[in-house]
């Protein structure tokens, strides 16, 4: 009979352990599914930002062509240039990927697929975050060549007056800026470079973003959620 109480008591414990085990499991889903919403929500907003910068160099590379020999440009243009210069640098939320990495949460996820899921989109943020660091560095030398292109001396009045000291001062067309021509030729080069790199940075992100649909969908199911 004492044999009997202490397996009895050890089951009944094993079960309670069991039953907490799986409810957190269910909160790690739940919060799992509120990053990955969070991520798609951030993904699709950044989506038109980079197409608008590809329209910016394309339309860069119009005026340039039809203007071969131009030693100054109008403030309009100069809008573009700066437009070429930036789009949405993309940060994932990982709170409950971090706890489920570092916090042991990983040996609660018992359905497998759901778990090779998670593992994979991880992956694939993983290696976004290691692209990124080359977009930038091809970004900040973009601007660099932007700066040395446009003559100073033109733009001091609107640096001076600009009511927005966030951000570069808006031009319209009634300012003129001269250009160095010496920097232009590589500036074009890399802006074809970058025209390529954003298109395939669209292409990467628009795969996570579907990932992240997709792994919404299988918790939801998998873990009977609305």
């Amino acid at each position: 009979m004492l044999f009997l109480a202490v397996f009895c008591g050890f089951m009944a414990e094993n079960f309670r352990e069991h039953q907490i085990e799986h409810k957190r499991e269910k909160q790690y889903m739940v919060s799992m599914i509120a990053d990955l919403e969070n991520d798609t929500t951030n993904l699709l907003s950044g989506f038109p930002l980079k197409e608008e910068r590809i329209a910016a160099i394309d339309s860069i590379f119009f005026f340039f062509e039809n203007n071969p020999d131009v030693t100054w440009i109008k403030g309009s243009i100069h809008q573009q240039l700066l437009r070429t210069n930036w789009d949405r640098l993309y940060r994932r939320n990982t709170t409950t990927i971090d706890q489920l990495r570092y916090a042991g949460g990983m040996r609660l996820i018992r359905k497998k697929k759901v778990a090779d899921s998670i593992a994979a989109y991880d992956l694939k943020w993983i290696r976004a975050e290691f692209w990124k660091e080359a977009y930038v560095n091809q970004q900040e030398k973009e601007k660099t060549l932007i700066s040395q292109l446009m003559e100073a001396s033109d733009l001091l009045e609107a640096y001076r007056t600009n009511p927005d000291p966030l951000h570069m001062p808006k031009l319209n067309d009634s300012k003129t800026i001269r250009i160095n021509r010496p920097f232009l030729n590589q500036l074009l080069n890399e802006l074809t470079i970058q025209k390529i790199i954003t298109s395939q940075d669209i292409r990467a992100y628009r795969v996570l973003e579907t990932s992240a649909e997709n792994l919404i969908a299988l918790i939801r199911k998998e873990y009977h959620l609305k």
